[in-house]
Protein backbone atom coordinates (compact mmCIF):
# COMPACT_ATOMS: atom_id res chain seq x y z
CA UNK A 1 0.00 0.00 0.00
CA UNK A 2 1.23 3.49 -0.81
CA UNK A 3 2.32 5.82 1.92
CA UNK A 4 -0.03 8.71 2.59
CA UNK A 5 2.76 11.26 2.26
CA UNK A 6 4.17 11.00 -1.28
CA UNK A 7 5.22 14.57 -2.07
CA UNK A 8 8.85 13.57 -2.62
CA UNK A 9 7.97 10.65 -4.90
CA UNK A 10 8.94 11.42 -8.53
CA UNK A 11 5.70 9.88 -9.81
CA UNK A 12 3.64 12.05 -7.47
CA UNK A 13 5.52 15.15 -8.60
CA UNK A 14 5.04 14.16 -12.25
CA UNK A 15 1.28 13.94 -11.75
CA UNK A 16 1.21 17.33 -10.04
CA UNK A 17 3.17 18.87 -12.89
CA UNK A 18 0.92 17.21 -15.46
CA UNK A 19 -2.21 18.67 -13.88
CA UNK A 20 -0.60 22.09 -13.46
CA UNK A 21 0.46 22.00 -17.11
CA UNK A 22 -3.04 21.12 -18.24
CA UNK A 23 -4.42 24.06 -16.26
CA UNK A 24 -1.81 26.49 -17.58
CA UNK A 25 -2.34 25.41 -21.17
CA UNK A 26 -6.12 25.71 -20.97
CA UNK A 27 -5.88 29.14 -19.30
CA UNK A 28 -3.52 30.35 -22.03
CA UNK A 29 -5.88 29.05 -24.70
CA UNK A 30 -8.83 30.81 -23.07
CA UNK A 31 -6.90 34.08 -22.93
CA UNK A 32 -6.26 33.80 -26.68
CA UNK A 33 -9.95 33.09 -27.30
CA UNK A 34 -11.05 36.04 -25.14
CA UNK A 35 -8.58 38.38 -26.83
CA UNK A 36 -9.36 37.18 -30.36
CA UNK A 37 -12.94 35.86 -30.45
CA UNK A 38 -13.21 34.31 -33.89
CA UNK A 39 -14.66 31.07 -35.12
CA UNK A 40 -18.06 29.50 -35.33
CA UNK A 41 -17.46 26.99 -32.54
CA UNK A 42 -15.83 29.43 -30.12
CA UNK A 43 -18.18 28.88 -27.16
CA UNK A 44 -17.90 25.10 -27.50
CA UNK A 45 -14.11 25.28 -27.68
CA UNK A 46 -13.97 27.61 -24.68
CA UNK A 47 -16.27 25.33 -22.72
CA UNK A 48 -13.90 22.44 -23.45
CA UNK A 49 -10.99 24.44 -22.03
CA UNK A 50 -12.95 25.22 -18.87
CA UNK A 51 -13.72 21.51 -18.54
CA UNK A 52 -10.01 20.70 -18.83
CA UNK A 53 -9.24 23.20 -16.05
CA UNK A 54 -12.00 21.82 -13.84
CA UNK A 55 -10.93 18.20 -14.30
CA UNK A 56 -7.26 18.96 -13.68
CA UNK A 57 -8.12 20.95 -10.53
CA UNK A 58 -10.27 18.09 -9.25
CA UNK A 59 -7.53 15.55 -10.02
CA UNK A 60 -4.94 17.67 -8.24
CA UNK A 61 -7.21 18.10 -5.22
CA UNK A 62 -7.87 14.36 -5.05
CA UNK A 63 -4.18 13.55 -5.36
CA UNK A 64 -3.35 15.95 -2.54
CA UNK A 65 -6.22 14.73 -0.38
CA UNK A 66 -5.15 11.09 -0.52
CA UNK A 67 -1.38 11.26 -0.89
CA UNK A 68 -0.21 14.53 0.70
CA UNK A 69 -1.12 13.85 4.29
CA UNK A 70 1.68 15.52 6.24
CA UNK A 71 0.23 14.49 9.61
CA UNK A 72 1.40 10.86 9.55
Amino acid sequence: MAKNHQTENPLYRALVKQYESEIASAVATLIVYFDNPTGAQLIKEMDEQVLIISMAEQNLASLNKHFNNTQI
